[in-house]
């Protein structure tokens, strides 16, 4: 799979951020140190207390964008709208690289951060973070070509 393949979704219905140069999709399981004097060995045993998680895109700005993607302008009224939104980590493939294919993950999330960088002379892009506030639900086919 190339990373071109991945992409991140928002909303319901679920458009890709348009044009994405890059996506981070983070899990973390939060541990608590569970040893007691009676622990053998004296290794420390671990215990699953939470687990959160965020994501990250990357994306050249846009002003708009056609009906199956999200543009700059849209992240940005996600950030300042600070509202819960779908959130969607899925293989994707056709035109413009935008039709789900394979497994997904999806959750809830909030659009948290919004970072946009215009270089005098280079193309505007921007950063968003999404904060995970649900569990990922795993959902859709598997094959080699498309296990996330």
């Amino acid at each position: 799979m190339k990373g071109q393949n991945l992409r991140i979704l928002l909303g319901n219905p679920a458009k890709c951020v348009a044009f994405s140069t890059s996506c981070t999709y983070h899990l973390s399981n939060q541990l608590e140190d569970a040893s007691t004097k009676d622990t053998e060995g004296g290794f420390m045993k671990q215990e699953i207390t939470g687990t959160s998680g965020d994501i990250s895109c990357d994306a050249l700005y846009s002003v708009e964008t056609d009906a199956t993607g999200v543009s700059g302008v849209d992240a940005l009224d996600m950030v300042l709208a600070g509202q819960e939104v779908d959130v969607e980590f899925s293989p994707t493939n056709g035109e413009k690289n935008r039709s789900k294919t394979g497994v997904k993950y999806t959750c809830k999330g909030i659009v948290n951060d919004i970072s946009i960088n215009a270089p005098n002379r280079a193309n505007v892009t921007y950063s968003i973070q999404i904060q995970m506030n649900s569990k990922p639900v795993k959902s859709g086919e598997s094959d080699s070509d498309s296990d996330i």
